[in-house]
């Protein structure tokens, strides 16, 4: 069978070269065919080309930014029936996970990880500014933006290459998301092809992170992350925004060895508290030539088997609640890994809907909001013309 999925050698692929070991030692007789990809995009244009040329792969790693162009075609299968048959409890995944790969009664996507949205923080930094660590507030103190915006000031100090930042860069459309969700606004209505970017919510909540950066220096700009690489693994941070994805990046660091590393859910927004997150699935296209060995994969990585793997590579989160509360969870998670601060966080995720050419979106939103970062355009201006700009996106066909 023949398994699309990006990856980059090294431990990035760890996980699904220990899963296709795994599935050819049960299956005996079964090859697995790696077509392995470095991105998203090439995820996108290699699946295109295989539905267009009739001959797609049994499975592919299929995610929120890449999985609305194929659903929107109806090229994938739906999975109820097949679950529905060997009794795979689709309630035991994370709603949000349903919601992205879901539409109506079917799903096309079976579920395997999640990156929980959390906040790591430096404690070293917190100890150094005197500043209240956020699991420690104490009663009656809210976890919010405001508290946030607070500690994110006093953490910052020095300048040049030694800098501390108080909060990690945060940039990108699918990390904004959150940001304009809290705030009471949307990105956009993909049936309607309109683009909600430039509305009071989105733009206050861009303006909130502009802020940090250009009234504050609390926050570094993307050029700055270009430059000097992750600023959190590098000490110089306070608080960053991420999930177990940025484990491989942070473990080596030194106050990560000494365990000064301290877990929080998102602070609550002004209006909701909902989280951001990236559920990941395997789809089964259709027309594939052994569905069936496609199935059996995805179940595999669902299975307690799968699962333990997706945690010891430290890649993402389980996908699955029931065995978020089990035993290996409790195990397997570092020592400083809070269960219930992932749990809440997945509880709580929001479903970021990509469009069809999610990839030409985000790039017309990175433009201007770099743009508003660098103070060559207001925050306002930047929204008007990524808004612009990207409701032709979405109207455009793929």
């Amino acid at each position: 069978m023949r398994y699309l999925y990006n990856a980059t050698p090294g431990p990035n692929e760890l996980v699904y070269n220990n899963m296709i070991e795994m599935f050819e030692e049960q299956n005996a007789g079964v090859t697995v065919e790696r077509i392995r990809v470095p991105g998203e995009i090439e995820i996108v244009q290699q699946m295109l080309a295989s539905l267009a040329a009739n001959d797609p792969p049994e499975l592919f790693l299929n995610r929120q930014r890449t999985a609305t162009p194929f659903i929107s075609r109806d090229a994938l299968t739906d999975l109820v029936p097949l679950a529905t048959e060997d009794a795979v409890d689709l309630e035991d995944f994370w709603p949000s996970a349903i919601e992205t790969y879901g539409r109506e009664e079917a799903l096309y996507g079976l579920p395997f990880g999640a990156s929980s949205n959390a906040f790591y923080f430096n404690i070293e930094k917190y100890n150094e500014a005197g500043v209240t660590l956020p699991t420690d507030l104490g009663e009656g103190v809210p976890w919010n933006w405001d508290t946030l915006h607070e500690q994110v000031l006093q953490l910052t100090s020095g300048d040049g290459p030694g800098k501390t930042f108080g909060l990690d860069a945060i940039f990108e459309l699918d990390h904004v998301d959150m940001w304009v969700w809290q705030n009471g606004g949307e990105l956009w209505d993909l049936e309607t092809g309109t683009c909600t970017l430039n509305q009071p919510e989105a733009v206050g909540a861009m303006q909130w992170l502009v802020d940090l950066v250009l009234e504050h220096g609390a926050m570094a700009t993307p050029e700055q992350v270009s430059s000097s690489g992750d600023l959190f693994a590098a000490g110089r941070v306070g608080i960053k925004a991420g999930g177990r994805y940025v484990l491989q990046q942070t473990l080596e660091s030194e106050f990560v060895a000494n365990e000064m590393i301290g877990m929080i859910v998102a602070p609550e927004g002004p209006v909701t508290n909902t989280t951001r997150g990236d559920d990941l699935a395997h789809s089964i296209p259709l027309n594939s030539q052994r569905p069936d060995l496609g199935w059996e994969f995805a179940k595999l990585w669902t299975s307690d088997e799968g699962q333990q793997q997706v945690i010891t590579t430290r890649r993402s989160y389980t996908s699955r609640r029931s065995f978020a509360g089990g035993q290996f969870m409790t195990e397997n998670l570092l020592p400083w890994e809070d269960q219930a601060t992932y749990i809440e966080g997945l509880e709580r995720t929001g479903v970021y809907r990509a469009p069809d050419r999610a990839n030409e979106v985000e790039a017309i939103f990175d433009r201007e909001m770099s743009l508003a970062f660098i103070g060559e355009k207001t925050v306002q201006e930047a929204a008007d013309a990524m808004t612009r700009d990207i409701e032709v996106v979405l109207n455009t066909p793929l």
